[in-house]
Formats: structure tokens, C-alpha cells, sequence
């Protein structure tokens, strides 16, 4: 009986182990991790943004959830961050942009430390109301402890227009006085996922 009981403690311990090293759970680390947007007016002047808090997390069945607070918005001018929360993101109707996507949790999980991998991975955008299915080219590259380090490879390009967005876009180029505000946007990340215990 000692020996049968032995033989079951062994083994739940051991299917413990094993399932803790399998499977993974990844946490964003909003200070480490970057998003940001360029801005191009009067067809010559390019500036970067960036969202300030960004919250996420990657689960062990791969699903991708990332959050956007849009009243985060850093464009290192106040009253141009005022402006893009209450006539371009409509901030009191919509503050909250969502990504979700599926990933290859066990390729994520197998990644070691300084090693690379190249993904191309679909993802669903919800924005202003509006959800839409784009696609990323991503640089994924593992860190110490299992943490994850993911890059965009290229811009991820957003058409304001199908998220309707481009009236915003209006509003702002009249308030500023310009003569035009692009309304394709290229978007970067750096994410910084900290692996849990």
C-alpha cells in the first residue's frame, strides 16, 4: 500500500513538473514595452506618438489579449494630446482600443534565451467602435526567466478611415490649421512579456 502510494506521489509530481515547464503564461510589462504611431502633415512633416499604458497578456492556450488606454496618448504637446482624445479617439465614448490574436504558445515556450523567432501573426483590431482583421510581421526573441521580447518587423499600417477616424482626422487638420493629415498610420511595437510563476 506505502509502495502504491509512493508510486502515485511520484508520478503527480513529476506531471507537475512537466506541465510547468510545457506551459506558459506571459504578462505585459507596461514599462517596457512601447507603442507608437507617426503622424504626417502637409504631406512632409512626420511625427512619432506613443500610448503611455498599455496592459496584456499571452495565456498558455496562445490567446493574445492586449489593451490600449487611448487617454494615454504622448505626443509631447498638451493640447495636441487634448485634442486627439476628444475629436480623434472620442476618448469619453471609446477610451479602450483592444487587440486580440491566437499564437504557437509551445513554439513560445521553447524559445531560449537570445534566440529569435520570425512570426507573421493575424490579430483582431477593435477601435473606436469599429474591429478589424490585420496582420503582423513580428520579431519574437527569448529572454532570461522566459520572459519574451516581440518587435515589429515592419510598420503595421492603419487606415483611419475603416475605423472611422478619418472625420477626427478632419477635425484636427481644421483646428491646426494645416493642409493635410495623412490618414494611413504606421504603428511599432515593442512589447515586453514577463513569463509567470
Amino acid at each position: 500500500m506505502k509502495l502504491l502510494k509512493y508510486i502515485f506521489l511520484s508520478t503527480g509530481i513529476a506531471f507537475v513538473s512537466f506541465s510547468s515547464s510545457v506551459l506558459a503564461d506571459w504578462t505585459l510589462s507596461p514599462t517596457d514595452s512601447n507603442i507608437n504611431f507617426m503622424s504626417v502633415k502637409n504631406a512632409a512633416v512626420t511625427e512619432v506618438h506613443q500610448f503611455r499604458n498599455v496592459s496584456g497578456s499571452v495565456t498558455d492556450n496562445g490567446d493574445v489579449k492586449i489593451s490600449i488606454d487611448l487617454t494615454s496618448v504622448d505626443t509631447a504637446i498638451s493640447i495636441r494630446d487634448d485634442r486627439m482624445k476628444e475629436m480623434l479617439f472620442e476618448t469619453g465614448l471609446f477610451p479602450v482600443a483592444t487587440l486580440s490574436a491566437t499564437v504557437d504558445s509551445d513554439a513560445l515556450s521553447g524559445l531560449s534565451a537570445g534566440k529569435t523567432m520570425p512570426i507573421e501573426a493575424e490579430f483582431d483590431l477593435d477601435l473606436h467602435g469599429k474591429k478589424q482583421l490585420l496582420t503582423a510581421n513580428l520579431q519574437v526573441t527569448g529572454l532570461e526567466n522566459g520572459g519574451l521580447l516581440v518587435n515589429s518587423i515592419n510598420s503595421i499600417v492603419i487606415d483611419s478611415t475603416a475605423f472611422k477616424l478619418d472625420g477626427g482626422v478632419a477635425a484636427l487638420q481644421k483646428v491646426a490649421k494645416l493642409n493635410s493629415i495623412a490618414t494611413s498610420v504606421p504603428v511599432n511595437v515593442q512589447l515586453f512579456f514577463m513569463k509567470k510563476n
